[in-house]
């Protein structure tokens, strides 16, 4: 039976051997890959338009020959793909759960007093306006329940604010909190299986802003210098509370949390129900430290009782420095 990815980038699964082949937005086209594009920068893409990139995979998973599993970089997305009977989706956790978790309204209630987090408000697009730059701070972060990669994520003060507000929808709500000054942006992988968890290197996030604030990369190499004892041991202890809630509800495989840290404190941002843009560069990781890739973590963390440990992989978390 073949093992396919689809998701937006053949890069992703570049150090991975656990595919035999791949449906992409972007990629090679070549002969283990069906690209949308080939020439077409990855920036091009909006990782939001979401009914553009189903009809692109629905249109390559419909010419698929033979028994076929498809395992997604996105699972909630391609769970809204058409799949003939010779094509199975793997690797899905359960519909509602995904979907709370994608929601960031719905998802900070349901990890609400559990970690910390910073303090937010909502509003709706019609009632933010200039006064609330005055109420609440000079300078917020607004941002949309439903986003990705920072594409609905807004820097906003007195000079970005009228570029912003014709953006906002007048009857969506919006998360609305005080932007934090040097602050440290962080992710970090985590795998769940039946019977363990396993907490992956953490990343420094490559933010750019302007009016908006989006993800453009990953630093790995950070753990001798910027993770220090308090911080380390915070992102093990809340990432470990974060994973045990999940993991007793259900959910099973990869995922990717957001922390920032301000003034020797860590805060919970978010959880991303899927692979993460930095994916490519953790499976390259596993790869120099002799262990399996992400993807063959994520399958068996679904279909098998025990994850082979990773506390010893290349810029772990849990190896003294």
């Amino acid at each position: 039976m073949k093992k396919l990815f689809v998701g937006p980038k053949q890069a992703t699964i570049e150090y991975s051997d656990f595919f035999d082949g791949s449906i992409t937005l972007f990629g090679e086209n070549n002969s283990k890959n069906i690209s949308y594009n080939e020439t077409l920068s990855f920036e091009f893409w909006n990782p939001d338009n979401n009914e553009f990139e189903i009809s692109i995979y629905n249109k390559e998973i419909s010419k698929l020959q033979g028994l076929t599993q498809i395992m997604a970089h996105n699972p909630l997305l391609v769970s809204k793909c058409k799949l003939l009977s010779n094509v199975q989706q793997i690797c899905l956790n359960e519909i509602p759960l995904l979907e709370k978790l994608d929601n960031k309204i719905e998802m900070r209630k349901y990890f609400k007093n559990l970690v910390p987090s910073l303090d937010y408000v909502y509003l709706t697009g019609a009632d933010i306006n200039s006064s609330i730059l005055k109420n609440i701070a000079k300078v917020l972060i607004i941002q949309s329940p439903i986003g990705s990669g920072g594409a609905k994520t807004y820097f906003c003060n007195k000079d970005t604010f009228k570029t912003i507000q014709p953006l906002l929808k007048p009857f969506e709500t919006y998360i609305i909190s005080k932007y934090q000054n040097q602050n440290i942006p962080l992710n970090i992988h985590c795998i769940i299986g039946n019977k363990n968890i396993e907490i992956l290197p953490p990343s420094l996030q490559l933010l750019e802003i302007n009016n908006k604030i989006e993800y453009i990369g990953s630093e790995y190499d950070i753990s001798g210098t910027l993770i220090l004892p308090n911080l380390k041991n915070q992102l093990i202890e809340y990432s470990n509370l974060i994973c045990s809630k999940l993991q007793k509800d259900g959910y099973r495989g990869v995922l990717g949390l957001d922390y920032i840290y301000v003034e020797e404190k860590l805060f919970f941002i978010e959880i991303n129900p899927r692979f993460q843009g930095s994916t490519r560069q953790v499976d390259k990781l596993l790869k120099d430290s002799n262990l399996p890739s992400i993807f063959k973590y994520n399958f068996d963390a679904f279909y098998k009782d025990k994850l082979i440990s990773t506390k010893k992989m290349k810029n772990s978390i849990f190896i003294k420095r």
